[in-house]
Formats: C-alpha cells, sequence, structure tokens
C-alpha cells in the first residue's frame, strides 16, 4: 500500500497523468507474466484478447480519443518510478493467493497498520524537505474519501474478488478505474460526454466480459 502509493504520486509530479494511465494499465499483463512465472497458471487466448481490448479503452481515454498522440508522448524519471508502483502492485495481486486463512477484517488491519507505520519515514521526510501542503476542508474530505473509499472499502473487495476468480482475471477490472474517472467527470464535474468515452467504455468491458467468459470457462 505504502510503496505503490508514494511511487504512484511521485511519479505525476515528473510525467503526464496519460503516461500513468497507460502504465498502469499494464497492471493484468504484469500479473499474468508473474502468475507464469511463480505458478505455471496459463491463460486462455480470449482471455490475452480481451486484455488487449482494456488496455485499447483506456489508451482512447488517455489520449482523449487520438491515439495519435501516444506517439507524441515523452518517458521520464516519473515513467521509470511508474513502472516500478505497476510491479510491487502486480506481485501484490499475486501473493493475495498467499494469504493466511483470516478474516478479512484482521487481514485489512494487518495491511492498514503495516502502511501506516511504513508512511511515518516518508511524512517525515515531507516536513524535513518543507513539502507539506496542510489541507483546507475540501481537502480534508477528499482525504477521507480516499483512505475510507479508494483505500478500505476498494481493497476489501479487491481481495475478496481476488480469492474468488483469481489473480488474472480480478486484475483487468482495474483498467475500469480510469474509464469510471472519466464517465464520473461527466456526472459530477459537468463534463461534455464524448464519443470516444462511450467507445472506450465498451472496449473495456466488452473486454473484461471476453476474459471473463474465457477464464469462466477454463474453470469449469
Amino acid at each position: 500500500f505504502t510503496v505503490f502509493n508514494v511511487i504512484f504520486y511521485t511519479a505525476l509530479n515528473y510525467t503526464t497523468a496519460i503516461n500513468v494511465s497507460i502504465e498502469q494499465a499494464a497492471i493484468p499483463i504484469v500479473i499474468i507474466l508473474a502468475n507464469f512465472v511463480l505458478f505455471r497458471l496459463h491463460v486462455q487466448r480470449l482471455q490475452i484478447v480481451g486484455v488487449a481490448l482494456t488496455i485499447l479503452g483506456v489508451a482512447l481515454t488517455a489520449s482523449h480519443g487520438d491515439l495519435g498522440q501516444l506517439l507524441k508522448l515523452e518517458l521520464n524519471f516519473g515513467d521509470a518510478i511508474m513502472l516500478v508502483a505497476v510491479l510491487c502492485y502486480s506481485l501484490y495481486s499475486v501473493g493475495l493467493r498467499l494469504k493466511p486463512a483470516v478474516r478479512w477484517q484482521s487481514f485489512m488491519l494487518a495491511l492498514s497498520l503495516a502502511a501506516l507505520l511504513t508512511s511515518v519515514p516518508f511524512f517525515v521526510w515531507e516536513v524535513a524537505a518543507g513539502r507539506v501542503i496542510v489541507p483546507d476542508a475540501r481537502g480534508w474530505a477528499v482525504a477521507f474519501y480516499t483512505a475510507l473509499g479508494a483505500s478500505v472499502v476498494s481493497q476489501i473487495f479487491y481481495i475478496k474478488g481476488n480469492e474468488l476468480i483469481g489473480a488474472n482475471r480480478a486484475g483487468l477490472f482495474i483498467n475500469l478505474v480510469p474509464i469510471f474517472g472519466t464517465l464520473l467527470s461527466v456526472l459530477i464535474v459537468g463534463e461534455q460526454f464524448q464519443f470516444y468515452q462511450g467507445l472506450a467504455l465498451a472496449l473495456v468491458l466488452g473486454g473484461i466480459a471476453l476474459a471473463e467468459y474465457s477464464g469462466s470457462r477454463a474453470v469449469l
């Protein structure tokens, strides 16, 4: 939790949100590769096609409908460390199959306490570097939602989903994050809905459906 988030937010200081979105979309691929290397888990061809479709949907969203913009992207330090974050979260996802047989409350408590303790050195570093930003009321509200919704609630469901269908299939749903982000910007912020957003949503949902169909048939 700590390493991934520290690297993720640090990367955004050096690179663009487009780059980060594309790089984060690689998590399902790394999960599949790690599962094969560590546990010799194979995937179906349709699952690979499904992953490719979701990545295309993310790329379409990140480039605002102009895939040609991806050719103009420049890689830098932020992109390099973002790849480390991708590796960390992928290994975490794969490693969930080795978690002890404990209640989810106990497991989340252990993870949260570990994240709290390992976050302290980074906080001290920010204070020493004079880079601490004290949030206002809106900032505290965002922090509260991030802590409760994006951290605790989402992780509980992700861990449970990983347990039920495996990391290869569960990891694919991560590519819905940028899609939901753009849709929520339309609903909440009032941005205009674009054709490419609908197409991206169809690609990601179609890719997930294809991978789920293939994965569930393989299990049967």
